[in-house]
């Protein structure tokens, strides 16, 4: 989304990865929008716009999944599209289980902020799953405000209508999948074998460390957890592994500033 991680994404030569930058996708009316909408805003709009293009461009692609920059992988994640292969839309459960607030409270924030979580969400490549996308294209264009007073919020406001208006859109019933911290309270967390694993056994695929400023390699904030003391220790782990990711890229590219402010608590 910005040409100095573009810089140091192709820096690290990843043989895995295709790089597109922003500018390959903006036309007019996108750099319209990009003058009207902040940072966050447009890059919720780019969402189903560069989901989109990638269709595009592979034709011979089954499925095009999303993901959040801040998730955080522990186990393979075929599991999700293997045990749901017939569904076109793929969305992930954003409902909040925070045991320290009342019920009011949980029920005002569902419905400000929505059921689902868009940092994942995954779409077939056929009718229903490409209309699905397009709708949600053309929402996004129309409208992407981060404003949850006023019932609006970005691109994950729309996805409480998607299986509505269209058939095989699903909720990902595969466990482990997207926890962050709006329903970490509804889990244990351990080890077993050299995973970690829930309360039932099954393995943590993915975690969602929404809410993570770095300020410096030696300050991490976290701006959702700050008065929660039930911090599952996969927080721990990630804070730990996050300096050596961070003096990692200080070494491939000593330009490269992509550091929060320390007032950011966006």
């Amino acid at each position: 989304m910005d040409e100095d991680t573009h810089r140091v994404l192709q820096k690290l030569k990843m043989k895995q990865v295709n790089l597109v930058p922003v500018a390959a996708l903006e036309n007019e009316l996108l750099l319209k929008l990009k003058e009207t909408r902040d940072q966050s805003e447009y890059c919720w709009t780019m969402k189903p716009i560069f989901l989109q293009a990638v269709l595009n461009s592979n034709p011979e692609l089954e499925r095009v999944t999303y993901i959040d920059g801040d998730l955080f992988f522990y186990a393979d994640p075929s599991p999700i599209f293997e045990n749901q292969p017939d569904c076109s839309v793929l969305l992930s459960r954003g409902d909040i289980v925070i045991p320290s607030f009342e019920k009011e409270q949980i029920d005002m924030l569902q419905r400000l902020l929505g059921r689902y979580n868009s940092g994942f969400i995954s779409f077939k490549h056929d009718d229903a799953g490409t209309d699905c996308l397009e709708w949600w294209k053309e929402r996004c264009l129309e409208e992407c405000k981060n404003a949850p007073g006023e019932g609006k919020f970005g691109d994950q406001g729309y996805l409480d209508y998607m299986s509505e208006l269209f058939p095989n859109v699903c909720d990902i019933t595969t466990p482990g999948v997207n926890i962050g911290h709006w329903n970490y309270g509804q889990h244990t967390f351990s080890w077993k074998d050299g995973r970690i694993v829930l309360e039932d056994g099954s393995p943590l695929i993915f975690y969602h460390f929404s809410g993570y400023r770095i300020v410096s390699i030696n300050e991490i904030k976290q701006i959702h957890e700050t008065t929660r003391t039930d911090l599952p220790f996969v927080h721990e782990l990630y804070q730990e592994t996050l300096p050596h990711i961070i003096q990692h890229m200080k070494t491939l590219d000593p330009e490269f500033n992509g550091f929060a402010s320390k007032d950011d608590n966006k």
